[in-house]
């Protein structure tokens, strides 16, 4: 161990990451290589060239050159003591992270090999030990846009497959995962905000959903999916409605419906004026699971509008929040509505959750169950140039096709969204208390199969009597029982006021932002034609020195703005390069100074959105007599 070196790599990194070494022994061997350098042996096996270690790390990295051209990351599960690792850097279009599940493995390469200028000048990461997901976030800050190579280490992975292997997979998952996330951002934030101002007149007629946890303690609750398989187990669910609750994703209602089986509750998520269509003509007496973000179309299909509505984690549903005697209740959020749903059966107390319809594949062929409301409306758009059959085939290929079993060795074919459903059913705390019960399709790992005969052929009538008592009991909760009894949650006119107040303080503030997106493309623009030394340039940093402080202290509005200009924050804290043309990627300054122009529109943009929506809604609770 050369002292020197491990206390130069240590000083550079994290305090976590460094506590962590220091309490591991070094793992495994280091001998001396027979001609220069060092390599590592763990039982048996050597982890580098017993000859030349270096030599090896060149013809590794030589392979992977032409990938080096563009600035690019390099992911490396395991890598011994680091030599490839090193051998990647020399190229300064290069960016590491390494990945080491075995902390003496990685304490045994810092012992040996200097890296710490490069975890100074932040183009190596080092991941230790088991990692989550927050973590990964920090570490993979700025790489967005970045073209990403794998390289599993060979020697690690003889040693130890699983882990190593798991590693690439988590990564996968995690980028599939942040892909989507913020494709979702780009299409959906302006949209998000936007519901949750007209949704709040007939937000404040139904009931917080927190009413609803722990109200079904010891019942059995069956949460239906609208998967391909859904339509052959209707029959099955209409012979034990009486056993269980039951919880449907508004896109399998119609499904349900058609086949004589009335929900309790119906699960609402999606922005996308499409999901209305889902309830357009229902005229059951299920209740409403609603999320503020959903879209307003569907509440206004219903008058009165009877359910629940929950939490939403963005900050301008803290005007409600602030003015509700209870807590609408967080539901946790697994990226589709279906996950919702199955975290409300869990925060309602349920004895053991069931899933149906949860094919997270393309089953039999089928992008969605038959008799789903977006089967119906392609009656409404078939012609000879557009039919189903062209409608089914390209939901399946918009994504890379994946190859899934099925529960009795079928094969299935799935994509890379749904797998990071299936990710999220396999690896909840709480998936063994959920059984699945769902017809065919993709298996989902550590979820117990059943069927519905076993699961509910022996329920008794007493149980089938708390279920129904249950079953009251939810409506009783949602009922409105005496005069103004709708609004009884929430202090409306207090809420008026408080809207009145943050209008007031946008107006204020969009003379700000006018003011400093006005002077930011100025300087802009004088930094292009090379005018920097001039003293109306100077005037102007100066001034958006003042601008920047008054902007940065309204800390409450910023929140609330940058709900619909997280595209624009994204692009800015990552692979921000990637966007500059140029003259920006050759000139610093003029880089800094479009990220002014950026944020200044993006927030004068996002200033005059929500007071646009918070005026229409306001209107709506003083002209309907909402007091």
């Amino acid at each position: 161990m050369n002292q020197a070196i491990y206390t130069s790599n240590l000083t550079k990194l994290s305090k976590q990451d460094a506590a962590r070494l220091e309490e591991t022994a070094i793992l495994g061997e280091v001998q001396k290589a027979k001609r220069d350098g060092y390599t590592l042996v763990i039982d048996g096996i050597y982890f580098h060239s017993k000859h030349n270690p270096q030599k090896e790390a060149e013809r590794l990295i030589a392979d992977l050159q032409d990938d080096t051209k563009n600035e690019r990351l390099f992911l490396f599960f395991g890598a011994g003591l680091g030599y490839s690792v090193l051998q990647a850097l020399q190229n300064k279009n290069c960016r590491v992270i390494w990945l080491e599940r075995n902390t003496g493995i990685a304490k045994a390469a810092l012992s040996v090999l200097d890296f710490s200028q490069y975890f100074e000048n932040n183009r190596l990461q080092l991941l230790l030990g088991d990692f989550g997901e927050e973590e990964m976030f920090l570490k993979f800050k700025g790489t967005a846009k970045l073209s990403v190579t794998f390289i599993t280490h060979r020697a690690s992975v003889t040693w130890k497959e699983e882990q190593y292997l798991q590693l690439k997979f988590i990564c996968e998952q995690f980028f599939h995962k942040k892909d989507v996330n913020v494709a979702t951002l780009a299409k959906f934030e302006k949209i998000w905000i936007r519901n949750m101002l007209h949704n709040l007149p007939e937000l404040l007629s139904m009931a917080p959903m927190s009413l609803l946890f722990d109200c079904a303690q010891g019942l059995p609750i069956v949460v239906v999916a609208a998967g391909p398989s859904l339509s052959e187990s209707l029959a099955d669910i209409r012979k034990y409605r009486d056993c269980f609750l039951l919880i449907t994703v508004d896109t399998a209602l119609h499904v349900l419906t058609h086949g004589g089986i009335e929900p309790d509750l119906i699960y609402s998520v999606d922005p996308q004026a499409i999901n209305s269509a889902y309830l357009q003509g229902y005229s059951g007496d299920a209740l409403l699971a609603f999320d503020p973000t959903s879209t307003y179309h569907t509440l206004r299909l219903r008058s009165p509008v009877q359910g629940f509505f929950s939490a939403s984690p963005f900050p301008l549903l803290n005007l409600l929040l602030k003015r509700m005697h209870i807590h609408p209740g967080d539901v946790p959020f697994g990226g589709s509505v279906s996950t919702n749903a199955l975290s409300l059966a869990d925060l309602m107390g349920a004895a053991k959750s069931y899933l149906v319809g949860q094919d997270l594949a393309f089953t039999d062929g089928l992008a969605h169950s038959k008799g789903a409301i977006l089967e119906e409306r392609l009656n409404f758009k078939e012609t000879r140039y557009f039919r189903r059959e062209l409608h089914n085939h390209r939901q399946l290929s918009y994504l890379q096709k994946i190859p899934i079993s099925g529960y009795t060795g079928e094969q299935y074919i799935t994509n890379e969204k749904m797998q990071i459903f299936r990710k999220w059913f396999e690896t909840h705390p709480n998936c063994q208390n959920w059984t699945n019960l769902t017809a065919k399709g993709g298996i989902i790992e550590n979820i117990p199969r059943s069927d519905f005969s076993s699961s509910f052929a022996a329920t008794t009538e007493e149980e089938k009597a708390k279920v129904q008592a249950c079953r009251e009991k939810i409506r009783f909760l949602s009922e409105p029982r005496g005069q103004n009894h709708s609004y009884k949650y929430i202090d409306v006119a207090m809420l008026q006021t408080d809207i009145q107040d943050l209008l007031q303080q946008l107006t204020t503030f969009t003379e700000t932002l006018q003011r400093g997106s006005s002077i930011s493309q100025e300087i802009y623009e004088m930094l292009a034609k090379g005018n920097e030394q001039k003293k109306r340039f100077m005037q102007n940093l100066q001034t958006m020195e003042s601008l920047d402080e008054i902007v940065a202290n309204k800390k409450g509005l910023n929140e609330i703005l940058a709900g619909s200009i997280q595209r624009i924050i994204y692009s800015i804290t990552e692979g921000y390069g990637e966007n500059l043309n140029p003259q920006e990627k050759l000139n610093e300054k003029l880089a800094i100074a479009k990220k002014s122009v950026l944020l200044y529109k993006g927030l004068l943009d996002s200033c005059n959105l929500h007071k646009k929506l918070l005026k229409k809604a306001l209107y709506r609770l003083q002209t309907e007599g909402i007091t």
